[in-house]
């Protein structure tokens, strides 16, 4: 599995509380999360459902739901409880969005309003639905995409690891095809890059570092008021994965 990643902490953040995971020698999964919490408690919690995730899928028998699942409540679990032992870090949270390949399919698991795309025959597909106020307006009709990135309360999720003893993650499993390219990322950039615009420099010219390089630049340049975070996942080739 090759992977590559880039995360900048913005124009406007002094800490970057975004977090992610790339494939070690062998290993057929990544991720991304995106903390929230005060006195840096955000960034805690994403480092902490990156950590935890990555070795129980390390130890995991096999690729699948129950055991992204079983992943996915411990690293919750663990959030949790950290925030229950420090009042400094009560009320802490993260995104988590992780992809597991097998032979045939990759599984998704996602909690929060950081997001997973396929490009596949030069057609970007978002995989994820936003557990949002906003992500809830725009399936429900009353907001658009474009109306959902300039909202007021756009930053206000409505389910994330950490904040309740037990979470309900989605749970996606998708065939994988040859050419298949996955994008992981946190709302600081798919908040300000369109899919449009995704797709253009997916398919773009230059190595995937520099393709990566060039969709953060482009929400650096509207600002970048958050952290801003991309992944990209490629199979089902496997090989060594850069950063």
């Amino acid at each position: 599995m090759k992977a590559y990643a880039l995360t900048h902490v913005g124009k406007v953040r002094t800490g970057n509380e975004d977090a992610y995971y790339l494939p070690k020698g062998g290993e057929r999964f990544c991720a991304v999360a995106d903390g929230m919490g005060g006195h840096r408690a955000g960034e805690v919690a994403s480092a902490l459902a990156i950590e935890i995730l990555s070795r129980c899928l390390r130890e995991a028998a096999q690729p699948g739901e129950d055991a992204l699942r079983a992943a996915v409540e411990r690293a919750n679990r663990a959030i949790y409880e950290a925030a229950a032992a420090d009042a400094d870090k009560r009320g802490m949270g993260t995104t988590l969005t992780a992809l597991w390949f097998d032979a045939s399919c990759a599984h998704l698991s996602h909690v929060g309003d950081s997001r997973a795309y396929l490009l596949r025959n030069r057609a970007l597909m978002q995989l994820t639905n936003d557990h949002s106020l906003v992500g809830q307006l725009v399936a429900q009709g009353e907001l658009t995409p474009s109306q959902a990135r300039s909202h007021p309360r756009r930053n206000v999720i409505t389910k994330a690891l950490g904040t309740d003893r037990h979470v309900m993650p989605d749970f996606t499993t998708v065939d994988r095809l040859p050419g298949d390219v996955w994008l992981l990322c946190t709302d600081g950039l798919s908040n300000l890059v369109r899919d449009s615009e995704l797709t253009k420099l997916m398919q773009g010219g230059g190595t995937w570092p520099e393709k990566l390089q060039k969709i953060v630049d482009l929400a650096l340049t509207r600002g970048a008021p958050d952290n801003v975070t991309a992944l990209v996942a490629l199979g089902p080739e496997e090989g060594r994965s850069d950063g």
